[in-house]
């Protein structure tokens, strides 16, 4: 969908700003995983030592992370022999990366790259599943994600759509801001996209008729039951055939095709990003 397109390029380490937060986010997790030292890795005899480890697979899955592991690593020194890309699908024993380092370094890296592509995998994989189900680009991603803009990341991989990376992407008006001010909504100028969110069919259709000569209005109807939204989404196409509809609240795969074919033009599940499982992957020296 054109609407999310400035996002999704935006969501590679060629720009500047997902990179640095890559880099940031992972250095954070990374000083956390360590603490003072890592003490066992000290143990060893020739912590310098160069040598070369493989990451597997250790169960079916859709890859993600990949870009932001190569990256990682080697702003670390890591050198990459080999790695499948993002959005593969590997299966158990599968080798997604060959490392070659010195020990100690690739030791004390392991937790946090594997915690990081398990995530995004986990993602992508359960993505991958709900795009071959209702098809690609038909469905996004919310804000309700511990990771941020690595899990919108992996949505994109998986065959999603990311929505909002930040505050700053796109107005969004929502319930609490129509708790705070309730005609805040009316103040909109803009030639960019904005969206607005609609708890009842009234206030979707007011919204509708407000704007009925826009051609950039989302409508975000929430916690609609499927026959109230196709009630609801009929009536506003005959006031402006040009307002993306967006449905949302408490959607998963099962809902998804109902809503899609009561009129929405894309649904938003907050279920891929806040209770997705992980794809176990292990680095093992070799």
């Amino acid at each position: 969908m054109k609407l999310f397109q400035s996002q999704i390029s935006r969501l590679s380490v060629t720009n500047h700003d997902y990179r640095k937060f890559v880099m940031d986010f992972l250095e954070l997790l990374l000083a956390q995983d360590v603490g003072k030292d890592d003490i066992t890795t000290a143990l060893l005899a020739k912590p310098k030592k160069i040598i070369q480890a493989e990451i597997r697979a250790k169960e079916k899955g859709i890859l993600a992370g990949v870009e932001e592991t190569k990256f990682f690593l080697k702003r670390k020194g890591v050198r990459i022999l080999k790695n499948k890309k993002d959005g593969a699908t590997v299966k158990k024993n599968d080798v997604v990366f060959v490392l070659q380092a010195p020990a100690k370094k690739i030791l004390t890296l392991e937790r946090v790259v594997l915690n990081l592509i398990q995530r995004m995998s986990g993602i992508a994989t359960a993505t991958a599943k709900l795009a071959k189900k209702i098809g690609k680009n038909k469905f996004s991603a919310t804000r309700k994600t511990p990771l941020g803009l690595l899990d919108s990341r992996a949505v994109v991989v998986g065959g999603g759509l990311p929505h909002r990376l930040n505050l700053a992407d796109m107005i969004l008006v929502k319930e609490n801001h129509l708790a705070v001010d309730p005609n805040c909504w009316k103040k909109i100028h803009t030639k960019d996209f904005f969206e607005i969110e609609a708890d009842s069919p009234k206030l979707a259709l007011a919204i509708a008729e407000h704007f009925s000569k826009s051609r950039n209005l989302i409508l975000l109807l929430d916690n609609f039951s499927v026959a109230q939204f196709r009630e609801t989404a009929t009536a506003i196409r005959k006031i402006n055939p040009k307002i993306i509809l967006e449905a949302s609240g408490g959607i998963d795969e099962k809902t998804a095709p109902k809503f899609l074919a009561a009129g929405a033009d894309f649904v938003s599940l907050g279920k891929l990003t806040n209770t997705v499982g992980v794809v176990d992957f292990s680095l093992s020296v070799v």
